[in-house]
This record gives structure tokens, sequence and C-alpha cells, in this order.
């Protein structure tokens, strides 16, 4: 059975060498990776924010012209009201002006023949 010999000194700080060169490589890799992804959230995060803004204003113009739209709605019932109690009246009174005509016709019997 050989025995192996433990590593030397030189041995040991070399392998220690190589294993902190890689874990360096992989710090600036995954430093890189970061600096990217924290420039993607700045720019989502601004992107939210201005869709954010542009929705609020949205709301407030669609809130503004739900108001101005009742309102107008209101002014166009009281005028359909108020032309519907005119157009009333007026029926009316051709109603009275031809039942006038049809009772002076037939003489001015109750009703027309």
């Amino acid at each position: 059975m050989t025995t192996s010999q433990p590593p030397t000194i030189e041995e040991r700080l070399s392998r220690l060498e190589n294993l902190f060169a890689n874990v360096g490589e992989t710090v600036v890799q995954h430093d890189a990776t970061i600096d990217v992804l924290v420039a993607n959230i700045q720019q989502l995060t601004e992107n939210l924010n201005n869709l954010t803004e542009q929705t609020n204003r949205n709301i407030n113009n669609l809130a503004e012209q739900a108001a101005q739209d009742r309102q107008q709605a209101a002014i166009d019932r009281q005028e359909f009201r108020r032309q519907a109690d005119q157009d009333r009246q007026e029926f009316r009174q051709e109603i009275r002006q031809i039942w006038e005509y049809l009772r002076n016709r037939n003489g001015g019997s109750g009703s027309p023949a």
C-alpha cells in the first residue's frame, strides 16, 4: 500500500490562490449581473411611476367629464320636461280648437255626429 504524501505548503497555497481567483471572477460576474438588474428595476420603477401619473390624470379627467355629463343631463332633463309641458299645453289647445270647430259645425250639440 502506498501512502500519499500530504500536499506541500506551496501546493496548498497555489490551490487556495486558484480558489480565490475563481471566487473573484464569480463575484465580478455577479456584480455585473446585479448592476444590470438594478438598472432594469430603476427603469421599471420609472415606467410604473409614469403610468401611475398618467392613470391618475386620466381618472381625474374622467371624473371631471362625468360630473359635467351629469350636470348636462340634469339640464337636458329639465329642458325636456319644459318642452313636454309646452307640447302638452299646445296639444290640449289644438284639441279644444278641434272640439269647438266640430261642436259649432254640428249646430252646438254636445258630441259630434
